[in-house]
């Protein structure tokens, strides 16, 4: 019976781990979408708007790569717990001149000059 109690224990924890974790957040799950990018004194500034559909999880992270002139944009997502908004409202400030912003890690074009 203890063994059993264990296990389920370990089997609840390592769930509980998925659950909690940060997982990516796809473009279809963002409302509202809204992407301005603006030439500012020689660099860009992006600003992206929207909200996060479900209502039980917040942005938590993002991750911003630059590969030649393309700027790819992941974010990521975790339950709320009154710690992360599902509110989108990010500005990115860049230096390097970029002709295409992508989103996720299935490079979705959200924008191109």
């Amino acid at each position: 019976m203890k063994i059993k109690a264990i296990l389920f224990g370990v089997m609840g924890l390592l769930l509980s781990n998925i659950v909690l974790a940060n997982h990516e957040i796809k473009f279809d799950d963002i409302w509202n979408f809204k992407i301005s990018v603006t030439e500012m004194k020689g660099n860009r500034k992006i600003h992206l708007t929207g909200l996060l559909g479900n209502s039980a999880m917040g942005i938590s992270d993002s991750k911003i790569t630059i590969h030649d002139d393309e700027l790819n944009i992941v974010l990521f997502e975790a339950l709320a717990k009154g710690k992360y908004s599902g509110d989108l409202n990010k500005e990115i400030i860049i230096e390097k001149p970029i002709k295409k912003i992508t989103f996720g890690s299935d490079n979705k074009v959200i924008w191109q000059n």
